[in-house]
């Protein structure tokens, strides 16, 4: 059940990731990394920040525990408290949103304090973000919507949702720039994107009979339940997300490097969401009705196989992400006002991101076992300690290395929070990193994404000029070719050495 959830989601995942990358090529071809694309790139931010605080990260985290737990008794009980929730949800957005549009002015002063020296720059970043800002009241509502839907174990219609993001801002920017500035346009688009993605999000839950009326009640023990546990919550998004916006702030110094860290961020969330959202999107329901019922070794053994599969698709993404970064970018992004020195800066950040890569994908595994616990508080304490980390690296590196030591520092705060998490999460019975199994398993993993690395600096070797070449099907064909080779050798060194066989058994070990 895990894995055929999981294919869907990542299917899903990936079509929108495409859809994504095509709205980003859309956006580098228009603004390149000119201070209108750095303006832009925090319009587009700012939301998101709260979308995952309030959508993806603390009401998701804490609501479907909640949600489940009231499944079991019956689906009014579970429609009651989705009402009550979403209705409170939606009066603190709306009250949060009126509150940033008075004060847009300071938070893109805190945001991107670099701007502030280029005066157009700054009052056109103020301009877009408060078009851009009501879009957070949309997502974050969608966010919840997708909530109740995976908790049913109906996936797609949420994974499906950004893809009308990517779509609207494409079309809705050509349209509307015929008659406003194109950095308007885009903005305006967003908003017209979040609305459709609620009217979607609505008609499946609608379809699934699980409708709810928009009601409050603060009185209702779940519901301060769910306050008390949004409390930590939030703020363990919020400090985790406030960790983004501190890299940010310190790459709006560096002239271009917002919009850099912006586009190798959209190639290094491929895989990252691919592997890392789709297993943190199915374990949460799952490990909550899991532990509801105290059935421990299932727990351990649903861990077990979603860190082995984390580790199968991440190293070897993350390798070949470092080596194959500068035709990757070159072949999708230099176009346009993207120039050749802005593919090999972006290269040299997208390379920085992907060594953080397994960390990321681990910590996605390793968070739903804190919230299906229903314990707000350790992720909190956690993500406290490494934003702190992640800070200092970022200020210490960035003077030697500049934007590449912002993102060197986001993984090297990665791996940090991974052990954080796996140490704290020894009372859940996490998997140890230092069980035998474990240890021979990712040893064979090595070996595997090692024998992959020396086919794909082979072929770099012989034929790199081509990733060159002046015609864009020669060089996609040859990337395409480069990156199939080397992931056939990964698998059958993978089949080889009976890691492919260990990921599909069905009898997991629980030592």
């Amino acid at each position: 059940m895990l894995f055929r959830s999981g294919i869907i989601v990542a299917f899903f995942t990936l079509l929108s990731r495409i859809f994504g990358l095509a709205r980003e090529l859309f956006i580098a071809s228009m603004f390149g990394t000119s201070y209108l694309a750095d303006s832009i790139n925090v319009a587009f931010k700012l939301p998101n920040l709260f979308r995952r605080i309030f959508g993806e990260g603390a009401l998701s985290a804490v609501f479907i525990p909640i949600f489940n737990e009231k499944l079991l008794h019956s689906s009014a009980a579970a429609r009651k408290i989705s009402g009550e929730i979403f209705t409170l949800l939606l009066l603190t957005l709306i009250t949060l949103v009126v509150l940033m549009e008075i004060f847009m002015p300071s938070i893109v002063l805190i945001l991107a304090p670099g701007f502030h020296k280029n005066l157009e720059k700054f009052e056109l970043t103020i301009l877009v973000c408060r078009i851009t800002i009501p879009y957070v009241i949309f997502i974050s509502a969608t966010a919840l919507l997708g909530g109740i839907l995976n908790s049913v174990k109906q996936f797609a219609a949420f994974a499906f949702a950004p893809i009308i993001l990517s779509v609207t801002v494409i079309i809705g920017t050509l349209i509307l720039q015929q008659y406003i500035s194109s950095p308007i346009a885009i903005s305006i688009a967003v908003v017209i994107a979040g609305i459709l993605q609620i009217l979607f999000m609505l008609y499946f839950v609608f379809k699934a009979n699980l409708s709810f009326p928009l009601t409050i009640n603060i009185h209702d023990s779940d519901v301060k339940k769910f306050l008390l546990n949004m409390i930590p919550a939030t703020l363990s998004s919020g400090v985790y997300q406030l960790n983004l916006f501190i890299s940010q702030s310190i790459a709006s110094f560096i002239p271009g490097a917002v919009s850099i860290l912006s586009y190798a961020d959209r190639i290094y969330q491929f895989p990252l969401s691919i592997i890392g959202i789709t297993f943190g999107t199915i374990l949460l329901p799952e490990l909550s009705k899991i532990y509801k019922i105290n059935d421990l070794k299932k727990a351990y053994q649903l861990q077990n196989k979603a860190i082995k599969a984390g580790l199968f698709l991440s190293i070897p993404a993350s390798l070949g992400i470092i080596l194959l970064s500068e035709p990757i970018i070159h072949i999708i992004f230099e176009r346009g006002a993207f120039l050749a020195d802005d593919t090999i800066k972006t290269a040299q950040a997208i390379s920085a991101f992907a060594i953080g890569l397994p960390a990321f994908v681990l910590s996605k595994i390793f968070m739903p076992i804190f919230y299906a616990n229903n314990d707000t508080k350790t992720p909190l304490k956690i993500t406290i300690y490494s934003l702190t980390i992640n800070t200092i690296l970022n200020l210490l590196l960035m003077l030697f290395f500049d934007h590449i030591g912002i993102a060197l520092g986001s993984s090297i705060a990665a791996w940090y929070n991974v052990w954080l998490l796996h140490k704290y999460g020894k009372v859940y019975h996490v998997v140890p990193f230092t069980s035998k199994k474990i240890m021979i398993f990712t040893l064979k993993l090595l070996f595997s994404a090692l024998s992959m690395s020396l086919i794909i600096l082979i072929i770099n070797h012989y034929y790199g000029s081509y990733f060159y070449h002046e015609s864009l099907l020669i060089k996609s064909l040859t990337l395409s070719a480069t990156i199939i080779t080397g992931a056939l050798v990964f698998f059958i060194s993978s089949l080889i050495l009976g890691i492919y066989q260990e990921l599909l058994s069905k009898n997991e070990s629980t030592i």
